[in-house]
């Protein structure tokens, strides 16, 4: 398995009975299209939504709840909760690292529908969302602020390390192993036992039936090396 998480300490089983005791005041950081997914995961578990964090153009509400700038004063410090809300892996990486603050799971939860099935002997790391009927595993292991995206599954003793997604309706087999800030696209389907490289997106549609390494762009079916991926290249590219 790839080598282990920085927030690894702050893994645990999911059990969601701990989740509806600590559940309060959330700030979603970002205002798009992924946000609104998000929004009704955190609403759904029982948050409540205080404020979008977004730019200007993304209007003055969400839901009727005002998009802001920045996180408001003293959120965090009087107990309040942070998600952040961008697709993009990389992105969200960098959104985490500005924020300046302790990645724990007591300021950064994960988030779980509860159309989700989310086995008790797996364990998800801090940030991390699990979108409607998203399903994790016995034993699988999902790193710090990854996203099972809508109807999206990781089979038993799967791995996806830290900022890794996987689309809707993505399938990953048993045991398979998805490396850091990578992307599973739409509809994709990993076979099992295999690993996916870090950095690496998998295009819509696509299915997997061999390693696919790091730092590319591959699709198809069976999916094929298309290109290199360079860092700060969008997941979609």
């Amino acid at each position: 398995r790839e080598s282990g998480s920085p927030y690894r300490d702050r893994v645990g089983g999911y059990d969601r009975r701990m989740a509806a005791e600590a559940l309060g005041r959330i700030v979603i950081m970002g205002a798009g299209g992924h946000a609104t997914s998000v929004a009704e995961t955190a609403a759904a578990a029982g948050y409540e939504i205080v404020a979008f964090v977004g730019r200007p153009d993304h209007g003055h509400t969400r839901f009727g709840v005002p998009v802001v700038p920045l996180v408001p004063d003293g959120h965090v410090a009087s107990g309040g909760v942070l998600t952040v809300a961008e697709g993009d892996n990389w992105a969200r990486e960098a959104a985490v690292s500005q924020l300046g603050l302790d990645v724990s799971s007591a300021v950064f939860p994960a988030l779980v529908h509860p159309s989700a099935s989310v086995s008790r002997f797996a364990s998800l790391g801090v940030g991390t969302v699990i979108l409607q009927g998203g399903v994790v595993g016995a034993a699988a292991e999902i790193g710090a602020f990854c996203i099972v995206n809508t109807g999206a599954s990781v089979d038993h003793d799967g791995l996806l390390a830290d900022y890794a997604s996987i689309g809707p309706g993505a399938a990953l087999g048993g045991e398979v192993q998805v490396g850091c800030r990578s992307a599973i696209g739409i509809g994709a389907v990993v076979k099992q036992g295999l690993t996916v490289g870090s950095d690496t997106v998998l295009g819509a549609g696509s299915y997997a039936h061999t390693d696919i390494p790091a730092n590319c762009v591959a699709f198809g079916s069976p999916a094929a090396f298309v290109r290199k991926r360079n860092p700060g290249d969008t997941y979609l590219s």
